[in-house]
Parts: structure tokens; sequence; C-alpha cells
């Protein structure tokens, strides 16, 4: 039954995330190179869940875990859809230039809430199947952020670079600032 239950919240949020990179995210040119690395990277590191899952010995405390981490990863992306859905943002690896600059919704707290949502999915996977599953979720959380990286040094080529700084200054990359939160 508890097996049941992790697959379930399991399937919930990577459908959301597929849904995602088809039917919300902007791409000129289709998917770039490096985004089909990275989903190749995720499926592999789901069926290593679903392995681990499927032959390992997960209790009630793991369980309960990954359905909490793994709700707030579903909620905080389709927070972060619905505050974009005017204009979706740009497919992760696009080699252009940003030309939105989000600051409402989730994005008031952290200035990559898809990526805080995909880190918090592997993190809750990693804690429910243990084993391999901790080393696949630190890459795909490590390349999470190596992406956002690159995406906000882009923004000092935009008219945006100015008002990005100041965004930057009160709001975490991937990881909320409380200071920032309560507006120190």
């Amino acid at each position: 039954m508890l097996t049941l239950l992790i697959i379930v919240f399991f399937a919930v949020p990577l459908a959301s995330f597929s849904w995602g990179l088809r039917g919300h995210f902007r791409s000129s040119g289709g998917m770039p190179s490096a985004m089909r690395a990275l989903t190749a990277a995720s499926s592999l590191s789901a069926l290593l869940f679903l392995v681990l899952v499927v032959t390992g010995d997960v209790g009630g405390l793991r369980v309960f875990v990954f359905v909490t981490v793994a709700s707030a990863s579903v909620a905080l992306f389709w927070w972060a859809v619905r505050t974009t859905m005017d204009r979706p943002p740009q497919l992760a690896h696009s080699q252009s230039d940003p030309d939105s600059l989000y600051e409402n919704g989730p994005y008031a707290f952290v200035r990559h809430p898809f990526y805080l949502a995909y880190c918090l999915f592997w993190l809750g996977s990693a804690v429910a199947a243990g084993g391999l599953q901790w080393l696949a979720a630190a890459l795909l959380i490590g390349w999470y952020f190596a992406i956002a990286k690159s995406e906000e040094a882009r923004f000092s080529n935009t008219l945006m670079a100015a008002s990005y700084i100041r965004y930057r200054r009160r709001t975490g990359m991937i990881v909320p600032r409380v200071h920032g939160m309560l507006g120190w």
C-alpha cells in the first residue's frame, strides 16, 4: 500500500513537469541538446527511484516526508505556471537572453521557483528511496543550480540588468532568503 502511495505521489509531479516541458515553456528552434540530456538524466533517475522503491523497504516516516515534499513541489510548480501563464519562461538551456523579469507569485521569494520545485521533488525522492537515489538527486539538483547560474549571467546583456541586480539582492536564487522575505 505504501509503495502504491509513493508511486502515485511520484507520478503526479513527473506528469506536471513533463507537461511544462511541452506545454508551458517557450523554445525557439526546438529542444536544446543539453535539455535533452537533462531529460534523459531525469528519466534514468525516475527509473532508479521506481526500482529502489519497489525492491526496497520504504517505511512510514520516509513516505510521509516524500508525500509532503512531493506535494509542496507540485504546488510550487503550478503556482509558478499560473504566475507565468501570460508570458511563459524560456526552456532551460535556451541560449536566448531573457526577455521577462518575474517578481510576483513565487518569484517574490526565489528567482527560480521551477528549479526549486524540481529540487524539492528529487530531494524527496532521495529521502524515500535512499541509496543510489541520493547520488541521482545530488546530480540533478547540482544541474539545476548550474542552469540557474547560467541563465542569471545572461541578464547582464539585457535592458533589465539593473532591475535584475536589485531583484537578486532581495531574493534567493533557488533557496529563499529569510531577510528578503521579511523586507530586511
